[in-house]
């Protein structure tokens, strides 16, 4: 199991709605990928920009093309 330090690729998706990020967070379980949330104070500390409202998550380097296939899928849906 991973753990938070190993999680090195920050994704900004630009989700804001609840939808959106429940099924992704669910996406990303079911693929069993492990992840970070961060809320937008977190990821503008880390990444200094302004990302206000947005919904951020850390994942690990080896499985960042995979997560981002699946929040690509959720950008579709929405």
């Amino acid at each position: 199991m991973s753990n938070e330090s190993d999680l090195d690729v920050l994704i900004r998706t630009g989700f804001t709605s609840p939808i959106a990020i429940s099924l992704a967070k669910s996406l990303l379980e079911e693929a069993r990928i492990p992840f970070f949330t961060m809320d937008e104070n977190t990821a503008a500390r880390q990444e200094s920009g302004d990302f206000f409202g947005w919904w951020s998550i850390r994942v690990p380097r080896e499985r960042e093309l995979e997560a981002r296939e699946i929040l690509q899928s959720v950008e579709e849906i929405k």
